[in-house]
């Protein structure tokens, strides 16, 4: 009787496991994908199921534009998923953003939410696209671990500037966001933590209408500022360097001979 009821704990758990991976939060990481028609381009695999996807007529184009400015090569092709309900976005990814990208294979997960926005003209789509796409030529190319413990202010910075995202779609310009930096406003980068941390005190407490719009643009100008004040070269080094480098704050004093912590208090300071 015991072992019936153990060989029946087991299946159930095996059963649970596979609706996991298959239709459910470990998605983002399964081996083998079932209920979606694929599209496949050169660099490119989307899945949909009831969609139109002729909006990502230029996909391949955007992929190598991102390789070029980030210097990196995605080691795979790049999977997309297009969700047909918010209800299906929020069980594969349990996120309410318009798009997400997930570590490991680096999937790009759109929100219906999203899709009807693209349709209607109200979001740029390339935009978007090439951010998340940031993010997946980032995760391709570091191990799952290391994803885990990457600074997420560095890569949502990194993926808002080379996107040129600032000023689009509701994100915040350069000046709009010096201006709300010199109000008051700041995000402490080290506050945003990672992929699975919390977020920290100066950003929870931010009141803006428009707040992730205002933070995601606040870490794009730090980037902006690190190249206008020490050289493309030198954020190539750290970007390189960071997909492997355990300690981030080690690496950015290795390369600009400034504490992290140091370098935020100057960069704030010129907005005061």
């Amino acid at each position: 009787m015991k072992q019936k009821i153990f060989l029946a704990a087991i299946l159930i758990f095996a059963g649970i496991l596979l609706y996991q991976f298959l239709a459910a939060r470990l998605l983002p990481y399964s081996p083998v994908i079932i209920g979606f028609h694929r599209q496949d381009y050169r660099r490119v695999q989307i899945y949909y199921q009831a969609q139109d996807i002729s909006p990502f007529w230029s996909i391949d184009s955007l992929v190598q534009a991102v390789e070029r400015s980030h210097s990196l090569i995605f080691r795979r092709k790049v999977e997309i998923f297009i969700c047909t309900s918010d209800r299906q976005y929020r069980r594969y990814t349990g996120s309410a953003a318009r798009f997400i990208t997930t570590p490991l294979y680096g999937r790009i997960f759109i929100s219906a939410r999203a899709f009807r926005d693209t349709v209607k003209g109200i979001i740029h789509l390339d935009t978007y696209l090439k951010h998340e796409l940031s993010h997946s030529l980032l995760y391709q190319n570091m191990s799952l671990l290391h994803s885990l413990r990457y600074p997420g202010w560095f890569m949502e910075g990194l993926a808002t500037y080379s996107a040129g995202q600032m000023g689009v779609d509701g994100y915040l310009n350069p000046a709009e966001t010096a201006a709300k930096i010199g109000e008051g406003y700041f995000a402490e980068p080290v506050d945003w933590g990672t992929v699975i941390s919390s977020k920290g005190k100066t950003v929870t407490e931010i009141t803006l209408e428009n707040k992730f719009f205002f933070i995601y643009a606040e870490f794009a100008l730090i980037i902006s500022d690190l190249i206008q004040n020490y050289g493309k070269e030198r954020l190539k080094e750290l970007l390189m360097r960071s997909l492997d480098e355990r300690d981030f704050d080690k690496l950015f004093f290795q390369i600009y001979r400034i504490d992290f912590e140091s370098y935020i208090k100057r960069f704030r300071s010129q907005f005061d």
